[in-house]
């Protein structure tokens, strides 16, 4: 910026004594201003599935990041490990007591101005254990008591030394919830929706992580022409030369059957199968899974037998399946209603939530469940089959299975990588056996970012973070 001397010597002749100071005062902001511009406006549009309602309940992986916009985690592990809080003021594991202490911010809020205090956070985290999850079982097995000291304090105390807790707590099933609904502690929150068609988050002016720089993040629930932000297979090549760059979210979605009540005949399941499978066929995204885990790093490539549909149709015609379904899958609800009358297969869809699926589980026999699980690519192979074990065998998860994880842990501290692959192998041959989970299909994901959204980061669950974003 320039400033034009004949005119500052105008404008000094009319001002005397304190005029002349705040004179000053103005033009240095002028100057400031035109060197340090805040990229703040603009409004981001991204391409996400509709949720049944704003209760956190991040299953799916479109879930999972939708209900990052609302809700705070406890902490973040970015793509390269490192572990950050935008609640915490300071975090430390103490090994000595075995203790890792928490301090909270000072004045930090909810979305609606109130407070947030210690007492919130240890019923975030005990919410969280009560969960049947692999990552909560874990966590749960080590903790010997979680203490509010004070208002801005919780000390959670371990049975045994483990600096890796907070690591641990990391998990996207972890956030901070308020005790209300309609209140939020994430960085936006839900303004406006038109249903089946589009929501708009505003910013959360009471953000512990501080206000992002954007007005407004549309989400919108079909596809649109106007997207700044959406999920699609990694590779598409058309999408470069439209303005996105593609960022890989390091996770993908396996999509399998269960049979968590009582054991089914073999007919009834490998129908089922069969009938999954060529409705799952139809869908380009998706990647036909011969394995628990994923086809390239399975020891062992399983060969399901597969029925034709003259006889699928003629096992389940008047079998008056009840085939329960999480809301996170809820997009496929029309197809798969126009793939079953052409099919002539008379099975009745139930779709749940997160909450009232875990009611059925605990309270009635559901004997038909299809479920999308979410595994992170990093995470070890046999972590992730322990992770479907522990969350999928629901009743069947026995002492058996107990037995087989134990051996499982065993072998893996011996670092034989042949040993511990046979064990796998043996885990996979007894979930098969035992006929409660068959695997479908895998759908990966990739992020696809328009050229003009800046200072987006992928978290190392494949989340984009909005605190830093811009619209250039």
């Amino acid at each position: 910026m320039t400033i034009n001397k004949q005119n500052w010597k105008i404008a000094a002749a009319y001002i005397k004594g304190p005029g002349i100071f705040l004179l000053c005062l103005c033009v240095c902001s002028l100057i400031l201003s035109g060197a340090i511009k805040t990229g703040y406006g603009g409004e981001v549009s991204i391409r996400l599935n509709e949720p049944d309602s704003y209760s956190f309940s991040p299953s799916g992986y479109s879930n999972m990041v939708f209900y990052s916009l609302l809700y705070e985690n406890l902490f973040y592990l970015d793509e390269n490990g490192s572990i950050e809080s935008n609640i915490f003021a300071n975090f430390k594991y103490d090994k000595q007591s075995k203790t890792l202490i928490l301090t909270l911010k000072d004045n930090i809020s909810y979305s609606d101005g109130q407070a947030v205090t210690s007492r919130d956070v240890k019923n975030s985290i005990r919410l969280f254990l009560d969960k049947n999850l692999a990552s909560a079982r874990k966590i749960r097995s080590i903790i010997k008591s979680i203490n509010r000291v004070d208002n801005n304090r919780v000390h959670i105390e371990l049975l045994y030394d483990n600096p890796g807790i907070t690591g641990m707590l990391t998990a996207p099933e972890l956030a901070l919830l308020p005790h209300t609904n309609g209140v939020y502690s994430g960085i936006f929150y839900p303004a406006e929706k038109v249903g089946g068609e589009y929501l708009f988050l505003r910013p959360n002016k009471f953000y512990p992580g501080g206000r992002t720089y954007i007005d407004a993040v549309k989400v919108q629930f079909n596809d649109s022409p106007d997207l700044d932000i959406f999920l699609s297979k990694p590779g598409s090549a058309n999408l470069h030369s439209l303005g996105f760059k593609e960022y890989n979210a390091g996770v993908y979605q396996n999509i399998y059957i269960l049979f968590p009540g009582e054991k089914l005949g073999q007919n009834t399941r490998i129908a089922l199968y069969s009938l999954l499978k060529n409705y799952f066929k139809q869908n380009s995204d998706l990647s036909e899974l011969n394995a628990m885990t994923s086809n390239e790093e399975s020891p062992i490539s399983l060969d399901i037998k597969k029925f034709s549909t003259s006889r699928t149709r003629s096992i389940l015609r008047y079998m008056k399946i009840k085939l329960y379904i999480p809301n996170s899958m809820r997009g496929m609800e029309q197809l798969f209603q126009e793939f079953l009358k052409r099919q002539r297969v008379p099975i009745e869809t139930i779709y749940l939530g997160d909450n009232q699926l875990a009611n059925f589980m605990n309270n009635t026999s559901i004997k038909y469940l299809l479920l999308g699980k979410i595994f992170n690519k990093r995470m070890s192979l046999d972590g992730k089959i322990k992770r479907i074990v522990r969350e999928m065998s629901f009743s069947r998860f026995s002492e058996k299975y107990l037995k087989l994880i134990n051996e499982l842990d065993e072998v893996k501290y011996l670092k034989n990588e042949e040993l511990l692959l046979n064990q796998v192998s043996k885990i996979v041959e007894e979930i098969i056996n035992d006929g409660f989970v068959l695997p479908l299909y895998q759908e990966r994901y990739s992020i696809y970012i328009k050229k003009k959204i800046r200072g987006i980061e992928i978290d190392y669950y494949g989340r984009p973070l909005f605190q830093g974003v811009r619209v250039k």
